[in-house]
Formats: C-alpha cells, sequence, structure tokens
C-alpha cells in the first residue's frame, strides 16, 4: 500500500508523494492537516494489514454483519475498467480498496456496496457472486456497480452530503440514472418518499373499507410534496454543480470536473457564485494558502508539471 518512509513524508508535507497518493484515490479531506491525513492513513493501512493477517489466519474476515472468505476475493483484473473510467473522469484510479464476493441473507435484490468504518476510514467491496462469471445481473452492471463505490471512497474524507452522489452517478452507464440518480441523498429521503407513499395507501383502505367520507386530497398532496421537493433540491443542486464545474473549467481547461471532484460542497456551492477567471483565480489562491488539499490539486492541475518536479513559481493553467 505505502511504505513508512511515504508516511513520514506525507507528514511532512512532502508534494510529490502526496500527489502520487491523490492519483491513487487517497484525496485529502475536506480540512485535513499533514499529520491528521498521515493519521488517516496509518489507521487505514493497520487495518488492511491486520485484515489480511485474518484472512490468512482463518480464511475468513468479519466486518459488522458481513462475513467474507479468503477464496471470494475480487480479482483484480475486474477492477480495471472501473479504475479506468474513474481515471477518465476524475483523474483517480483506486488499486488499494479490497473486495469480495457475497450472497447475503438480507436482500435477494442485493448487487453490491462498499462498506465503511470510522473513523479509521476502512473500507472494503462487496458484491454478488453472480457477477464473477458475469458483467451484468438484473439491472446492476458491476463495472458500473464498482466505479461507482470507488468514487465513494476516493471522497470518504470529504464529508459530502449535497454533492456526493452526483460524482458517483457520473459513472453511470444509463442517461436516466445520469441525470436522476442522485435525487436521494440519504436514506432520510427515501423513507420520506416510501413514508408519504404508504400513507396514501393507508388512507386508500380506509376510504374504501371504513370511511366512505374520508378525505383523500391532502395524502395525494403529501406525495406530491415530497416528489415535487426532491425534484427541485435536485435541480438547484445539478445546476449549481454544472456551473461550478463550469467555472473551474474556465480556469483552468481540461481539469474542471476532477478538481470539483476534490472540493466540498461549500467550495462548489462558492464556486457557483462566480463569474469570471479572476473571481476563481483569487478563489484558488485563497484555499491554497489555506488547504493542504488546494495545495495538491495546485501541484495536480494547476501548474505546469513534469514528472518529478515542481516549483511554487510555476504558473497557473492559463484561463
Amino acid at each position: 500500500m505505502f511504505s513508512g518512509d511515504e508516511l513520514a513524508r506525507v507528514v511532512a508535507g512532502d508534494l510529490d508523494v502526496l500527489v502520487d497518493l491523490d492519483r491513487r484515490g487517497f484525496i485529502v479531506g475536506g480540512d485535513e492537516t499533514a499529520e491528521q491525513y498521515g493519521e488517516r492513513l496509518a489507521r487505514l493501512k493497520t487495518n488492511i494489514e491486520s485484515m489480511e493477517q485474518e484472512l490468512v489466519d482463518t480464511g475468513r474476515y468479519h466486518l459488522d454483519d458481513v462475513d467474507v472468505d479468503a477464496d471470494a476475493r475480487i480479482p483484480a483484473e475486474l477492477f480495471a475498467d472501473p479504475a479506468e473510467e474513474t481515471r477518465e473522469l476524475f483523474d483517480f484510479a483506486v488499486d488499494w480498496v479490497p473486495g469480495f464476493f457475497i450472497n447475503p441473507s438480507f436482500s435477494w435484490l442485493f448487487g453490491g456496496c462498499a462498506y465503511y468504518v470510522y473513523p479509521e476510514f476502512f473500507a472494503l467491496f462487496i458484491i454478488r457472486k453472480s457477477f464473477a462469471d458475469r458483467e451484468k445481473w438484473l439491472i446492476y452492471d458491476r463495472n458500473e456497480l464498482l466505479a461507482h463505490e470507488l468514487c465513494h471512497v476516493a471522497r470518504i474524507g470529504m464529508d459530502s452530503l449535497f454533492f456526493e452522489e452526483h460524482f458517483a452517478y457520473m459513472t453511470a452507464r444509463s442517461g436516466f440514472r445520469k441525470a436522476a440518480g442522485a435525487v436521494f441523498r440519504s436514506p432520510a429521503d427515501s423513507f420520506a418518499l416510501l413514508g408519504s407513499t404508504m400513507l396514501l395507501l393507508c388512507a386508500q383502505l380506509l376510504h374504501v373499507i371504513v370511511f366512505p367520507s374520508m378525505v383523500m386530497w391532502p395524502f395525494w398532496c403529501a406525495v406530491a410534496g415530497v416528489i415535487a421537493f426532491l425534484c427541485l433540491r435536485h435541480s438547484r443542486d445539478c445546476r449549481t454543480l454544472r456551473t461550478a464545474i463550469g467555472n473551474l473549467e474556465s480556469f483552468c481547461p481540461g481539469h474542471g470536473r476532477a478538481i470539483a471532484f476534490r472540493c466540498t460542497d461549500d467550495e462548489l456551492f462558492e464556486l457557483a457564485q462566480m463569474s469570471g477567471g479572476d473571481a476563481v483565480g483569487e478563489f484558488v489562491a485563497a484555499c491554497v494558502g489555506e488547504s493542504l488539499r488546494w495545495q495538491v490539486i495546485r501541484a495536480r492541475f494547476l501548474e505546469p508539471r513534469t514528472e518529478g518536479t515542481q516549483s511554487d513559481d510555476d504558473l497557473p493553467c492559463e484561463r
């Protein structure tokens, strides 16, 4: 994964190591300092080594309510296409998250997901065993599923609510999923829609069986209201993200989406309010002066770099 020497260089703020880690999907968190980032990586390294040792010793690893078997490991080659997709979209390729085939008992419609453990930031993938020898199962596509979860893993330190799913659904193969996949930000949104729908169903049953004179329009309005709220909020978030990426793209052509992927929600909202490259340039300069994450962004995307060299005097992208 990475050596003790690399971790020491991370804590020291060595940009060459930080840039290399960023390429591998170890993106610096929203407000992380070099010391905090180094501590997170050290915990992750320890946890993965512990998992590997347990797999060697017992042939099985237990995480929360899931048990994975050593002989059910997802082969590294199955990550190649999803990693290439995230590289093209956001300029990172994760090569370190362990993954396993599993048929969980909790859902027959289960396709796959990533398990996270906080505050250690440990993660592993589990996907249905059906994907071991096929790319598609029902509505699920193996490469899309893995690419989606790789995006979440890379942004694990961002603590994002508004735009997390928007980035992940950019990997979708379906135009509909690309456009509408991020409507639900959290389980609370799903529960709100399901709850209002179930309330309407119960009201309909009472209306038919017990209270024929029962007024039904408030229940229909509740469902319509939840749907309208989710759609309007989603439309606003899409517009905000699109504008923020556009402003970054005009400032640094070819890298707007990758830079936005490394921004916090607050930064994206702020970028969306700007007009003109000068305003974006001032914003970026202020962020670079305060944030380790933005120093890595500058080193990767905003400076003309040659492999193995860096300079604080390099000019940003042409605007």
